[in-house]
Parts: C-alpha cells; structure tokens; sequence
C-alpha cells in the first residue's frame, strides 16, 4: 500500500491537476440582488473585506436589506465572522468523490485538500458486492428511474473523482441482461448533461486483491504495477512521449492499422483535435473542451470521425466491463460501425456487453496510443490502455471531452500490442514496432 506521505503527495497532486477551488458565484450574486437592488455592486467592490454593521448601514445595506443579504440560498454572499461582515463574491467548487472502504484514507486526504483550495465534497464508498446485490434486488423501476435528485446532482457538480471502487471485474455474473439494461438510457442521458456542463472528472486506479485473482495476477506484482503506474505519470520520459505522439498526429486525416496478425482498420480523423492525458489539465484543456484525466495517465488520443472505420481488429484479450474476459477477439466495422465479430473464447461475455447497452455502443469511438512505461498487461484497462508499446480503441460514447458525436450508454476500452504491427498516418508511419516514429528524442 501507499506510505502516508505518498498518500498525502498523491492527494495533492489530484486536486491540483483537477484545477478544484473557488468559482464565481454568479448565480447567487444575482439572487441578492434581486431581493436587494443595487447589492451586486457592493459585494463584488467589496469582497474579502471586513465591515462593521455601521459602515453597512453607510452603504445603505442595514436592518432588513443586511438580513435579507445574509440569507444562505444566495451562496452565502454576505456572513458575519465574529463582530465584523464579510462580502463574499465566490463560491466553493461542488465535487462528487466515489471510493472504496480500501482507498478510504486516500479519498479522506483528497476530500482534505479540496476544502483547502475552497471547495466542498460530497463522498460515498461503494464496491462490486454491493453494486451486484443492489442491482439483483431493487425494483426494476428503481433501475429505471432517472429522478430529480439524480439529474440535480448532475446539474450542480462542478469535479467527479472516482478512486476505484470495483474490486471484482465480473461482478456482473448472475443477474439478468433485463436488469442490467434497465438503466441505459439513464446512463446515456447523465453523459449528456456531464457533456454539456463540461464538468471536469478524474479517474484513479487502485489494486484490490480480489481484482488481481479474478485478472488472473498475483496481488503484489499487481500492487506494485499499478503504484509505478502512477509515479510514471509525472515523469519527463512519460509527459515525453505523450508530446511526441501529440505532435506526431497532428493535422492528420486518415489512419491505418496494420499487424502480422491479419488486422488491416483504416478511419479518419480529419478535423478531430489530438487529446492527451499527462496527469494534468490545463487552461488550454479546458478551452477546448478536454476536461477528463485519468491515473495513472499517459496517452494521447482522438475520436476517429464516426462512419469511417472500414476493415478488420484482432484483440488477443478484452475485459468486457463487468462480465470478464473475451479472448481472440475480431471485429469487422462497416462504415463505422462493429458489424460482425467472432472470438476464440468468452464470446458471450461480449455478447452480454453489446446488449446491455444502446445499439450506439458499436461505433468505433476511440484511438489511443500508450505512453507509460511502468504500465503492464494485466486486464486491468486504467493501466492497460496506458502501456507504452499498444493501442486502444474504443467502441460507444465518444461525446464531451472526446469531441466526438456518438451518444451510447457505454465506453468500451480493448488494447492491442503493436509490437509487429505499423499505424500510418496519412501513408507515413507514426508507430513502428510500438515505438513512435521519432522515438530516439523522448526524454530519459
């Protein structure tokens, strides 16, 4: 496990790459002043500074209107510390935290730094056995319903931190395709306000014992993967490469993927910005729409435009979300979209992912190129599909930060070792053997 100090390190290192504090508080200033013409101007003149009630009364903002200024709907905007009033024109970003019971002393630590930067959170633990049971026993409408705290929730975050939370990877065995379609819409729907209000969201991995047996991995080599992992992120050789790669892909149109495997996929990806993920955003990020991290990071990616994948993809082995492994998988795309598939081993697991989710699913939503050196294969996809050396794509949503235009209810990762394979861009090749084309210039 993770020392405290490396904990605390890590903490810190989230909620500044989340870029979490204050924000205006625009919607409560405007509040005030509808209960208090004229109020909007004094508060922001003068925020942070400290008032007695006789210099509100100067201002004209005494007896009733100080009352009415005082009342916490609008944010607060006005509140009174010890024998002085303060004005206060900001409010604290609003965060969601999901965790597990075994990274609680990490989501405590980050909870800590987030009130530090301003901001408050709202955190809850879940797990697999209680996301399998909860699913097995509610009622279907329960499954169904899309209510108003749920959409209130999503039209007010502001920051979504998940520190995992599954610990089992196919704790979707045994319980109905009925019941776990019963929420695709609801999911589909919850991606496009999240899409809309660009709400930024950050995804952590974390090594659970029964996640590594049920990956087929002894837990401390596991362990130890996944916490190099996130160390790697920060360095020069990984931010290096994800530069590269960034550099490499742009302005480009068509892409081609080739492998001794028999895989030949082409699309385009004219007009798509090249998105990376170096365990930071910046203001530029956000500008752009480019509001999701995950770690540990390194990869640069981009949506290929959604009618153009033609030809067919070999995936030695994918982990169909909840249900478990897929070996030997092809897809065949037509015009963007998965329109057959054959698989040596564990083909219903894929079977049961597609129907579970909308028709949308099967649209080639993804390319990425992995650039953390300290990631290896173990079935998990937060560190898979960060292996310097392979590619992912991805099928389904690619909306909001991906600057994509399929809506789905689901995003489903499947990596691909390039090692005896070549991706061209534009003819030329941009990745031989897994390595970028100009590889000797990654900084050590």
């Amino acid at each position: 496990m993770l020392s405290n100090n490396a904990t605390t390190a890590l903490a810190k290192r989230i909620v500044e790459s989340m870029l979490i504090g204050r924000k205006p508080n625009a919607r409560g200033i405007a509040l005030a002043n509808k209960a208090v013409p004229g109020a909007a101007n004094a508060i922001r003149k003068l925020a942070g500074r400290k008032l007695s009630q006789k210099q509100l009364e100067k201002l004209g903002l005494g007896g009733k209107k100080m009352e009415l200024l005082l009342n916490p709907d609008w944010g607060p905007v006005l509140v009174k510390r010890g024998k002085y009033f303060v004005f206060r024109d900001t409010i604290g970003e609003s965060v969601r935290l999901r965790h597990h019971k075994h990274n609680s002393s990490l989501a405590l630590k980050v909870a800590f730094e987030c009130a530090k930067k301003g901001a408050s959170v709202f955190a809850a633990a879940g797990d697999s056995a209680t996301s399998k049971q909860f699913t097995k026993r509610a009622m279907i409408d329960v499954l169904e319903d899309f209510t108003p705290f749920n959409k209130a929730l999503l039209e007010n975050v502001d920051v979504s931190i998940y520190i995992e939370d599954e610990d089992d990877p196919a704790w979707k065995a045994g319980i109905s395709n009925l019941r776990l379609s019963a929420g695709m819409e609801r999911a589909k729907r919850s991606h496009e306000i999240l899409d809309r209000r660009k709400v930024r969201w950050l995804y952590v991995g974390w090594p659970f014992d029964k996640a590594a047996r049920k990956l087929a991995m002894p837990p401390k080599p596991f362990e130890k993967m996944i916490f190099a992992s996130l160390a790697e992120s920060f360095t020069k050789r990984c931010v290096g490469l994800v530069e590269q790669y960034f550099e490499l892909f742009q302005g480009k149109d068509k892409i081609r993927i080739t492998h001794e495997d028999g895989t030949d996929l082409s699309f385009s990806i004219k007009g798509r910005p090249i998105l990376k993920d170096d365990g930071r955003l910046s203001d530029y990020s956000l500008k752009t729409g480019d509001v999701g991290l995950n770690l540990p990071s390194g990869e640069v990616f981009v949506a290929p435009l959604e009618t153009t994948a033609q030809g067919r993809v070999r995936f030695p082995k994918i982990l169909a979300e909840g249900h478990g492994f897929t070996e030997e998988l092809w897809l065949t795309f037509d015009k963007g979209r998965v329109v057959g598939y054959e698989a040596g081993k564990g083909k219903n697991n894929f079977d049961k992912y597609l129907k579970e989710n909308t028709p949308s699913t099967r649209v080639l939503a993804e390319l990425g190129i992995g650039c953390n050196p300290a990631a290896k294969y173990s079935g998990y996809i937060l560190t898979d599909e960060k292996i310097f050396g392979t590619l992912h794509l991805a099928i389904g949503n690619n909306t909001g930060s991906y600057h994509g235009k399929n809506k789905a209810s689901g995003h489903l990762d499947m990596v691909k070792d390039m090692l005896h394979g070549v991706m061209y861009a534009d003819g030329k090749p941009v990745m031989v053997k897994g390595r970028p084309e100009n590889y000797e210039k990654t900084p050590k």
